[in-house]
């Protein structure tokens, strides 16, 4: 991973991606649509560009020192964060939904939404108390 050329190439490779995300997500929040659904995209473009902020500063000098720097575990933090609130908005508005007219729909949402939560203590230890550690 030393090799600049490469590290150039996957940055210019993910930020490709990333603009293609991001431009669907604009497009989407300039339909007009309900608040909750403004929250969710909103909620959608934070953890991207979160994401890609990460990817970013990681990749260009990547450390495990830098991976464990306060900066770092707050951003990680705040994108994990709107994920898992977007996740619960989402579900929220889609069981009561006309596409979640078949049952299995509900409980591959319900489950996912359950290895969201699970998952969400299980990162912020990670996080915070095995990322402090040197």
């Amino acid at each position: 991973m030393n090799y600049l050329p490469f590290r150039i190439w996957l940055l210019v490779s993910i930020a490709l991606a990333i603009s293609a995300v991001m431009v669907r997500l604009v497009w989407e929040a300039t339909i007009s649509r309900p608040v909750s659904s403004m929250v969710i995209i909103a909620l959608c473009i934070l953890v991207t560009l979160g994401v890609y902020a990460l990817i970013l500063c990681l990749t260009i000098r990547p450390s495990l020192k830098k991976l464990r720097s306060m900066p770092i575990r707050i951003c990680g933090t705040i994108i994990i964060t709107a994920a898992l609130i977007g996740g619960i908005i989402h579900y929220i508005r889609f069981v009561p939904s006309p596409e979640a007219a078949s049952p299995l729909s509900v409980v591959i949402a319900t489950l996912l939404l359950l290895a969201g939560i699970s998952a969400y203590p299980l990162a912020l230890l990670v996080i915070w108390r095995k990322g402090r550690k040197s």
